[in-house]
C-alpha cells in the first residue's frame, strides 16, 4: 500500500499507511539520497513504517558539508531517531550498510537496539577496502555512469560537477572506515548480497559473523552492486518477508 513521507526533522522523513507494527530505517548508498526509497512504500507490507534518512551534501542538505566519517554521521543518525515503540529494523546498502551497522550500535548502548540489521551490498567493518577503484573524479563519473543508468545527475554535465565532491567525500568515509574487532551486536543480522557483484564474495561477507552475537543469514540476490535499484522487485519480496518476521 502506497503511502506519503513527511519530513519528520532534518535527518528522517517518515510515513506508514496505519498503525505501524515495524518500523524500517533506510540508509542509502554513496551519494544516495532519500529518493532511493521514494517508491518503497507501495511495494512494502501493511504496517511498516519507512523512515529515510536525509544525509548531510545533498538533496535539501546540499549546503551542508558532506559526511567526513561514517561514525560521525551516525552519532547524528542515532541522536535524531524518533522514539518509538514497535520494532525497528536497520537497514543499508553499500556505504549505507557501515552507516547502519554503527547506528545500530549505538542504539543498542542506548537500550533501544533494532530487532535486526540488514546490511546489502557491503564488506563487513573488519575488511578493510580493496584499492582498486577509479583514480580520479573523472573516472569515477563514467565507472558510476554505467553503473547508475537511472541517476539523472550523472548524466548531466553541470549537475555531475554539483554532486561529484559529495560522492567523493562518502567514498572516502566509507574507504577510511575500518573495524578490525568490531562490537558483536545482540541482535540478529541479514547480509543481501548480490549473484553479480564483483565486490562482494562468500568469503568476504562472512565476515560479518563477527559483528553479532545472534544468528548471521547471507541472502544472495539477483543483479549487480546497485541491486536495490535494478532489482528492486525482488530485493522488496524478500525484505518484506523478513518485516513481517519481525512483526509476527
Amino acid at each position: 500500500m502506497d503511502f506519503p513521507l513527511t519530513r519528520i526533522n532534518r535527518w528522517y522523513s517518515g510515513g506508514c499507511d496505519g498503525p505501524p507494527r515495524v518500523r524500517l530505517c533506510a540508509l542509502p548508498y554513496a551519494g544516495g539520497t532519500a529518493a532511493v526509497f521514494k517508491d518503497w512504500p507501495a511495494a512494502l507490507p501493511s504496517g511498516v513504517e519507512l523512515l529515510t534518512a536525509h544525509l548531510p551534501g545533498r538533496g535539501d542538505r546540499f549546503a551542508e558539508p558532506p559526511l567526513a566519517t561514517v561514525e560521525e554521521t551516525a552519532e547524528q543518525l542515532c541522536a535524531a531517531l524518533p522514539a518509538g515503540d514497535v520494532p525497528t529494523v536497520v537497514l543499508g546498502h553499500s556505504m549505507g550498510a557501515l552507516l547502519g551497522y554503527e547506528l545500530a550500535a549505538r542504539l543498542a548502548a542506548l537500550d533501544r537496539a533494532p530487532s535486526l540489521l540488514v546490511a546489502a551490498g557491503c564488506r563487513p567493518p573488519n575488511v578493510l577496502p580493496d584499492d582498486s577503484g577509479p583514480a580520479t573524479q573523472d573516472e569515477l563519473a563514467a565507472t558510476l555512469r554505467d553503473e547508475r543508468p537511472w541517476d539523472e545527475a550523472l548524466l548531466d554535465e553541470e549537475l555531475r560537477e554539483a554532486v561529484l565532491p559529495t560522492l567523493v567525500a562518502d567514498i572516502a568515509a566509507g574507504d577510511r572506515y575500518h573495524r578490525p574487532r568490531p562490537c558483536a551486536l545482540d541482535l540478529p543480522l541479514k547480509v543481501y548480497i548480490a549473484a553479480d557483484d564483483d565486490g562482494t564474495d562468500w568469503r568476504t561477507t562472512l565476515g560479518w559473523r563477527a559483528c553479532t552475537t545472534r544468528d548471521c543469514e547471507v541472502v544472495v540476490l539477483p543483479g549487480g552492486h546497485y541491486f536495490v535499484e535494478t532489482e528492486r522487485a525482488a530485493v522488496l519480496a524478500r525484505l518484506a518477508a523478513d518485516l513481517a518476521e519481525v512483526a509476527a
